[in-house]
């Protein structure tokens, strides 16, 4: 039962993305969006819950400003925007009562500003970037993920015996992890090349296998924190998953190091 509801969700979200890609820029703007301030409300419950909530003046402003510039790069007060946001906000922590503790609650905003403001913008620059083969690209990144949760869930919970990290995710194996690594490196290596036909195999399958392995450690990194934190999910707003960002965890660094190597071997705008 658990595996039909994690699959129906994961399903319907995948639908809404592909809506929005060929909607156009703006409908996956606003989808992207939706996504960041859910994930903030998560992010800072889950600090809250160890009276570290940061302060919404910060996180907000910082988290949004940091998407905005992606969104359109051509637009300088963006980059005024996160200047004020960041330095207005570590002043702000001079009128906060030591005892609460202002400065790591700053610390706490700045990373949940670049973790949920500058990394899902490289979803909008995959999809600008990549001109007319922008969806495909974006589908692709989120392919690994999907592909890569799904293989290292299956193969886990059957076959897995060996623990992987088991300090961070007692829960997951090294069969599932090499699976979560293989199916999306081979897919996606030999996908690419035919999204992009100017990109040699080499290169794609490159690409693909560091983004696979960028998956595994966006997956890791969200369940350290939930360790520190002590808490099971982010979130329940997605059935079999949890939260958004048990949901999109893998996906920021997928879409950070996709549009990163695609750039630099000159695939991308």
């Amino acid at each position: 039962m658990r595996l039909l509801v994690r699959t129906a969700s994961g399903v319907f979200l995948l639908a809404v993305l592909v809506a929005a890609l060929f909607l156009g820029r703006s409908y996956l703007a606003a989808l992207v969006a939706l996504v960041v301030a859910v994930g903030l409300f998560e992010y800072r419950k889950l600090w809250g819950s160890v009276h570290l909530g940061p302060n919404l003046l910060i996180l907000v402003p910082l988290a949004g400003f940091w998407l905005f510039r992606y969104a359109y790069p051509q637009v300088p007060a963006a980059q005024v925007g996160l200047v004020a946001a960041a330095l207005a906000g570590l002043a702000l922590t001079l009128a906060s009562a030591p005892a609460n503790r202002p400065v790591a609650r700053w610390a706490v905003a700045i990373g949940g500003g670049l973790w949920l403001g500058y990394l899902p913008g490289f979803v909008l620059l995959l999809y600008v970037g990549g001109g007319a083969r922008g969806p495909e690209l974006v589908l692709l990144t989120a392919g690994v993920s999907v592909l890569g949760d799904t293989a290292a869930y299956l193969v886990g919970s059957r076959w897995g015996r060996h623990p992987f990290m088991p300090a961070i995710s007692p829960a997951k194996t090294w069969e599932g992890a090499v699976a979560g690594f293989l199916l999306p490196a081979a897919a996606v290596g030999a996908l690419l090349p035919l999204v992009l036909p100017g990109l040699a195999t080499w290169v794609a399958f490159s690409i693909a296998s560091v983004a696979s392995l960028a998956a595994i450690v966006g997956d890791l990194v969200e369940s350290q924190l939930k360790r520190e934190l002590g808490v099971k999910d982010s979130g329940r707003l997605v059935p079999g998953h949890g939260g958004i960002l048990d949901r999109v965890d893998s996906l920021l660094f997928v879409a950070a190091v996709m549009y990163s190597l695609l750039a630099l071997a000159g695939a991308v705008g």
